[in-house]
C-alpha cells in the first residue's frame, strides 16, 4: 500500500463502538535483584523492588482499542475477589466500559512474574480453566443478544481459560451473522471449527501449523494453510501472523504476503492483542481487510520493539511511517511517561540535556560518557524559543528539528526530547531519572533538578569535558575569519 494511503487512514478521529468478549487476565509483575542464593533451598532469593500490574488477555485487547480511539466495552468473567478488583479499576481508569461478570467459584485469571533484572526467575498463575456453568454461559450469551446492534464489531480474544465455551463462541458467531456485525477471532484452540463462521480469524504460524497438521516451511505451505482454513471453517478471511517475517492474509478470492519492519525484538508479549485492536478499528471504519492488516503489521513490530505489554497508539504508528530508524528516537514527555515503565525493565535511565547548537567533540564526549553511566540514554534539548531566551536572538544557528535529527543519529543516545521551558526541570519530574549528568563546567549546586533526583535516591553527576570546545567558541572563530577574510580581500580600484 501507499505510505499516503496509510496516513489518511491513521488519522481518522472516529469513535466506532467494538465489543471484546473473552479471557480476561490481570498481569502483575514483580521486579527485584537477587544477590544470594537461599541457605533453606538452592533457590534465588528475589529482593523486591517494585511492583507493577497490567492488563493482560482480552483486557490487553480492549486497552489497546481505547488507546487508538475506540468506544470499547468488554465482556467476560472475573472472580469475586481483590485480583478482580484491581482489574476493573484498572480498566475504568483506562476508559473501558464494563461489562463483566463476576463468578464466586472461579478466580480471576493472574499471572504473576517475578524478575531479577530483566530475568524472569518464576511465573506463578492463578486459574481455573474448565469450562464456566451453564448459567454463566447464559448470560453472557444474552448480554450478547441484547446488545450485538450497538457494535460495529465483536472481537472474540480466546486464551483457552474456559470462558469462551463452545456454546458461547457458536451463539455469538450466530448472533453477529444475523445482525450484519463484524466478528474477529484470535484463537488458542487447536480445533478451530469451533470458530466457523467468522468474518476473520488470527492465528499465529504455531496455532495454524497445529490445527492443520502441517510444517511450515515456506510460502506455499503457508498459503496452502491459510486456503485449508478459510474452507474448514468456513471464515471469509484468514491472516496467520509470522513472526519477524509479517502477515500472510487469505482473502476471499486473493492472499498476500505482508512482510514486516524491521525492528530488533525485545518482547513479542501482547503484539497479537496490538494486531486484533488495529484490525478490529479499521475494519470497523470500512477500511479492507488489507489495509487494517497493513497498519496492524507496523502497530506490532512497534510492540515487540518494547519490554513488557504495551498499548502502541496512532500516532506512533504514523511517527513510523513518517520517519527512519533515527527518527523514531525522537519523542515527547508525554510518551516517554507511557514508555519508560516497559523500557527500565531493571536498566539505569540516564537523563541530560542542553541546547546542543552546532554539535561538536565536546558534546560527542559528554554524551558517550552520559551513556556508559547507565543503559538508557534521554537527551532534553531546549526548543528554538528556549535557546533564545538563554542566548540572545542570534541563537541557535541550527533550528531544533536538525540539532534532535542530529542527536538521534549518535548510538549513545536512545531517545531525543524537546523542551520548551528555560530549563529541563518539568522534564526531569516527568521522566524520574536515575541519574542525572551535566559536564564539570557545572557544580553540584547548580545541576537543575539534582536535588529533585537525589530526593527518590536518584544521583548526580558531573564528567570530564574535552577542553576549549564549545558552540561560543566555533561561533565566535567563525565570524573572526569571516571577519579576516573581508578585511584580506583585494579592493577594486575604480577605472
Amino acid at each position: 500500500m501507499k505510505q499516503d494511503d496509510l496516513v489518511n487512514i491513521l488519522t481518522s478521529k472516529a469513535r466506532p463502538e467494538i465489543l471484546v468478549i473473552g479471557d480476561i487476565i490481570l498481569d502483575k509483575f514483580i521486579w527485584g535483584s537477587v544477590d544470594r542464593i537461599s541457605p533453606e533451598a538452592p533457590v534465588q532469593i528475589v529482593n523486591i523492588s517494585k511492583e507493577n500490574i497490567a492488563l493482560g488477555g482480552a483486557a490487553n485487547v480492549a486497552h489497546n482499542l481505547v488507546a487508538i480511539g475506540c468506544r470499547t466495552t468488554l465482556a467476560g468473567v472475573i472472580g469475586r475477589d481483590e485480583n478482580g478488583k484491581l482489574l476493573r479499576g484498572e480498566l475504568r481508569k483506562v476508559g473501558v466500559k464494563d461489562a463483566m461478570l463476576m463468578d464466586n467459584l472461579r478466580p480471576t485469571t493472574t499471572k504473576t512474574r517475578i524478575l531479577a533484572g530483566s530475568q524472569q526467575v518464576v511465573r506463578i498463575d492463578q486459574e481455573k480453566c474448565t469450562p464456566v456453568v451453564e448459567a454463566t454461559e447464559s448470560k453472557l450469551i444474552d448480554y450478547i443478544t441484547k446488545n450485538v446492534g450497538r457494535f460495529k464489531v465483536i472481537v472474540i480474544s480466546d486464551y483457552n481459560k474456559g470462558v469462551l465455551t463452545d456454546r458461547v463462541v457458536r451463539e455469538t458467531l450466530r448472533l453477529c451473522r444475523e445482525s450484519g456485525v463484524l466478528s474477529i477471532v484470535d484463537p488458542k484452540r487447536k480445533d478451530l471449527t469451533v470458530y466457523s463462521g467468522a468474518s476473520l480469524i488470527k492465528p499465529n504460524a504455531r496455532e495454524a501449523e497445529l490445527a492443520s497438521g502441517r510444517t511450515f516451511s515456506g510460502f506455499d505451505e503457508i498459503r496452502d494453510t491459510a486456503l485449508w482454513i478459510q474452507k474448514k471453517c468456513q471464515i471469509d478471511h484468514v491472516l496467520i501472523t509470522l513472526g519477524k517475517d509479517g502477515m500472510f492474509l487469505q482473502e476471499k478470492k486473493k492472499s498476500e504476503s505482508i512482510k514486516s519492519t524491521a525492528r530488533e525484538v525485545y518482547d513479542v508479549t501482547g503484539a497479537g492483542d496490538t494486531v486484533i485492536a488495529y484490525l478490529a478499528r479499521y475494519v470497523a471504519l470500512g477500511r479492507t481487510i488489507s489495509e487494517a492488516a497493513h497498519i496492524a503489521n507496523i502497530a506490532a513490530g512497534i510492540a515487540v520493539s518494547h519490554m513488557g505489554t504495551v498499548t502502541v497508539t496512532a500516532d506512533e504508528v504514523l511517527r513510523e511511517l513518517h520517519e527512519d530508524a533515527g527518527n523514531r528516537k525522537i519523542t515527547t514527555a508525554t510518551e516517554l511517561q507511557r514508555l519508560l515503565p516497559s523500557l527500565r525493565d531493571g536498566k539505569r535511565v540516564v537523563f541530560t540535556n542542553g541546547c546542543f547548537d552546532i554539535l561538536h567533540v565536546g558534546h560527542i564526549t559528554l554524551l558517550g560518557k552520559a551513556k556508559a553511566l547507565g543503559d538508557l540514554l534521554i537527551v532534553g534539548v531546549n526548543s528554538d524559543s528556549s535557546v533564545r531566551r538563554l542566548k540572545g536572538l542570534s541563537r541557535p544557528i541550527v533550528p531544533e528539528k536538525e540539532r534532535a535529527h542530529i542527536l538521534a543519529a549518535l548510538e549513545a543516545v536512545d531517545y531525543v526530547v524537546m523542551f520548551d521551558e528555560d530549563t529541563p526541570m518539568k522534564l526531569i519530574r516527568a521522566l524520574q531519572p536515575d541519574l542525572l549528568v551535566k559536564g564539570s563546567d557545572y557544580t553540584p549546586d547548580k545541576v537543575v533538578g539534582a536535588d529533585f533526583v537525589e530526593s527518590y535516591g536518584g544521583k548526580v553527576a558531573l564528567v570530564d569535558l574535552v577542553a576549549g570546545f564549545s558552540t561560543s567558541n566555533i561561533i565566535e572563530n567563525i565570524r573572526r575569519s569571516s571577519t579576516q577574510e573581508r578585511s584580506e580581500a583585494p579592493v577594486e580600484k575604480k577605472k
